[in-house]
């Protein structure tokens, strides 16, 4: 069934205008950039880091390696997801499979084979790839970070969550993104249906005329 889903989906990206393809992943860089800080901030969770709490294991950083933070991994779906201040993604068991890797400072999604040192990327091992490719690289990723969030809305809280989104968006660099709420959903419909996803501009400015008329909108439900 899996198999057969994952096809499904690949037939959708694939008969996705590229330029909207793209735009999506665009935007799906901007959603990573808020959810690493995000995850920053559960480390320092008052109750104790949040990662751990979620059953990452924390490798210490090594100063020497120049690593500049700890690392947290989990196994998901026959590999680790892997989280680090420079970079997070999926690496697989198997180095003949694909992988994804989000690079922080290049603000941009990379299909990645191998095993990647933070901060220290054989160039050789990653590559742009289409589209439809890089979508099905983070599917295991991605479907873990919904699961993460949920997580933290019912152990961490839905107002430690708002408070650290509120912060975010007050960061002058930061390109705000949807709510954490919003942000589930719209990635849950986005890896079900990538032909017919809103961009969350769309999204946001669907909002903002609601509001304008006094209709009802979407809130999160955390405030």
């Amino acid at each position: 069934m899996r198999r057969e889903a994952q096809a499904s989906r690949l037939s959708l990206v694939v008969n996705t205008p590229h330029s909207r393809l793209r735009g999506l992943i665009r935007d799906l860089t901007d959603g990573l950039a808020q959810q690493m800080y995000l995850w920053g901030r559960d480390v320092r969770h008052p109750d104790g880091n949040g990662l751990v709490h979620a059953g990452l294991q924390r490798i210490a950083r090594i100063d020497s390696a120049g690593e500049g933070t700890s690392r947290y991994r989990i196994e998901r779906d026959g590999g680790w997801i892997e989280l680090h201040g420079f970079c997070a993604g999926w690496r697989p068991h198997d180095p003949a499979k694909d992988g994804m890797l989000y690079i922080r400072r290049c603000h941009r999604i990379f299909i990645a084979s191998g095993q990647m040192d933070p901060g220290r990327y054989d160039m050789s091992r990653l590559r742009g790839g289409c589209t439809d490719k890089i979508l099905l690289a983070a599917e295991s990723f991605l479907r873990w970070w919904i699961d993460y969030e949920k997580w933290a809305a019912q152990e961490l809280g839905t107002a430690w969550r708002t408070e650290c989104w509120r912060d975010y968006v007050k960061l002058r660099h930061a390109r705000p993104w949807l709510s954490p709420v919003q942000a589930v959903d719209w990635l849950l419909e986005f890896l079900e249906n990538p032909r017919t996803q809103q961009r969350p501009r769309e999204i946001l400015r669907a909002n903002e005329l609601q509001t304008t008329a006094g209709l009802p909108r979407h809130t999160d439900n955390s405030r």
